[in-house]
């Protein structure tokens, strides 16, 4: 099996975003998310939350190219791996998960849905135990209603990683402060949006070989690791690539509605190979000796990468705007 495996080294420039700005303290002050690097406060957006947007980009082109996926895991659910497994075993007629019986479940859940496939998921049974807090999610329980019995937790790594944005240059610790309030006498405002503005550099590295394979196919006699056809493992390979592609030429986080991030630079580097994970280099180098800027751009990050391309095994594209990103995401493939 080929390990075909794909990086993303990326820098954005966003300007009035509030894609970090994740954290509520009060009514009406929002707290942004910051990466302390020595004495020097950074601008930082969570890999956590671009992974979810990924996620949505994902499932939106899924639901384009029918690449199956289980109803909750479409609406991305908190516990749709537990979920979907019990709905893949009553698939299969499998009244009750146990020991035995569990991992033909967590197979068929990797056949039927793509999200769980993707994404990832923990299943802690006992959590499960309690009621359904709401009513779409009970009634869909109850129509897959499949018992578990001494069944031991069960997990999926994400085939893809993502590490946070951190700005190149320092941003002073700030908070967004919304009021209705104007006092018209004074000019004094009580209404201020303290927006934010910097360029961004990150990663994205996802294992593609990984994909509609079953992490315990070893547990089952004469199981093959994979649980889908080559052409079905392909369109997810490809649907993943073009996901997140997406999110870096249009970048989406908490609070995007209200606060559209005006994207000043798009560029990076995406390199593909067949015989181990994906290297990168890195927008961002880090000098803990340089007390007064201790984070800086990277700017060779891209001729790194493109010398270790060397149409084998490894090929590397570049872009330097949003049309050379979408070129080089959709030829990828091919």
């Amino acid at each position: 099996m080929n390990l075909w495996s794909i990086s993303f080294a990326y820098r954005l420039g966003l300007g009035f975003h509030a894609l970090n700005n994740e954290g509520a303290d009060g009514s009406n002050l929002m707290q942004p998310r910051r990466i302390d690097v020595g004495n020097v406060t950074y601008d930082g957006i969570s890999g956590e939350i671009i992974r979810h947007h990924i996620l949505e980009h994902f499932v939106n082109i899924c639901r384009e190219e029918n690449i199956p996926m289980l109803p909750l895991s479409e609406g991305l659910h908190p516990d749709r791996g537990p979920i979907g497994i019990r709905a893949a075993a009553k698939t299969i007629e499998d009244k009750e998960l146990t020991k035995e019986r569990l991992y033909s479940s967590v197979r068929k859940s990797i056949e039927l849905c793509s999200v769980l496939d993707v994404g990832g998921y923990l299943a802690a049974w006992k959590e499960q135990e309690a009621e359904a807090k709401y009513t779409a999610e009970k009634n869909y329980l109850d129509s897959n209603c499949v018992k578990y019995k001494d069944a031991e937790p069960v997990k999926r790594e994400s085939c893809f990683d993502v590490a946070w944005l951190i700005s190149e240059n320092p941003q002073d610790l700030t908070i967004t402060q919304h009021s209705a309030f104007r006092d018209t006498f004074t000019m004094n405002s009580r209404y201020a949006q303290t927006m934010r503005s910097n360029v961004y550099g990150g990663i994205i590295r996802a294992d593609l070989h990984r994909i509609g394979t079953d992490d315990y196919w070893y547990l089952q006699d004469k199981k093959p690791r994979l649980t889908i056809t080559l052409d079905e493992q392909k369109k997810r390979q490809v649907a993943l690539i073009q996901a997140i592609a997406n999110f870096v030429a249009s970048p989406s986080g908490a609070k995007t509605a209200g606060w559209a991030p005006h994207v000043f630079l798009t560029e990076g580097a995406i390199l593909l190979t067949s015989s181990r994970t994906a290297p990168f280099c890195s927008p961002i180098k880090v000098s803990l000796n340089d007390k007064n800027t201790p984070v800086s751009a990277d700017l060779g990050y891209a001729d790194s990468m493109t010398k270790l391309d060397n149409k084998k095994d490894t090929w590397v594209w570049t872009f330097k705007d949003v049309s050379g990103l979408i070129e080089a995401s959709i030829s990828i493939p091919n």
